[in-house]
């Protein structure tokens, strides 16, 4: 009987107690690295492209229809993309951003990077615009390049990029997005997790 209680006594003396699980924990870090780079605020707070022409320096006549898929390759094809900007944002702050989510958090949508990232940017004059079956590489929309612009980003999946902002003045204004050193193509849209280039609105 003595020699059981010793083994018994002896028994609970090597139970080490573990630690707890912190389950809420987990769950955050899981949310933290599902949550989107960057969320758009609802329409009309933002505002897409409304048309995103591509153009080629390897072919610099060839018009190309509108596209849902832009496609930028290293120092050959490029996407005009068209805003409009509505009369009552007149006098705010307009801001183009482009939204690069990880793969993982798309859910409609999907990307393909080749290269270093680094992407470049170019503003239209006012009034001036891509038109689809009629713009190329020699017909382009006169560029202005006010407040910042022409501009380079380096860009990364996981990430939102603010590629320069301009003073609202309503009517028709393209960027033109292109790249010496990557291929990127994507599906614009604007679902859970948004991804593309889109130009929102704040007070000036």
């Amino acid at each position: 009987m003595h020699l059981v209680f010793l083994l018994l006594t002896s028994l609970c003396r090597s139970i080490v107690a573990l630690p707890a699980l912190d389950t809420a924990a987990s769950s955050r870090d899981v949310e933290s690295s599902l949550a989107c780079p960057e969320t758009l605020p609802p329409l009309p707070g933002f505002d897409y492209p409304h048309l995103m022409i591509p153009i080629s320096s390897s072919h610099p006549d060839k018009a190309y229809p509108n596209t849902l898929t832009p496609n930028i390759s290293a120092n050959d094809m490029s996407v005009i993309f068209n805003f409009d900007v509505p009369e009552e944002r007149s006098g705010q702050m307009c801001t183009w951003q482009f939204l690069f989510p990880q793969q993982n958090q798309l859910s409609t949508s999907y990307f393909k990077l080749i290269g270093f990232g680094t992407f470049h940017f170019s503003l239209s004059a006012l009034g001036n615009g891509a038109i689809a079956g009629t713009t190329t590489f020699n017909h382009q929309p006169l560029q202005a390049n006010p407040h910042g612009f022409p501009c380079s980003v380096s860009m990364q999946p996981g990430n939102a990029y603010t590629v320069g902002s301009s003073l609202c003045v309503p009517g028709l204004i393209s960027l033109t997005m292109s790249s010496t050193d990557s291929h990127l193509e994507w599906f614009e849209d604007f679902n859970p997790c948004p991804i593309g280039l889109y130009m929102t609105y704040s007070p000036a």
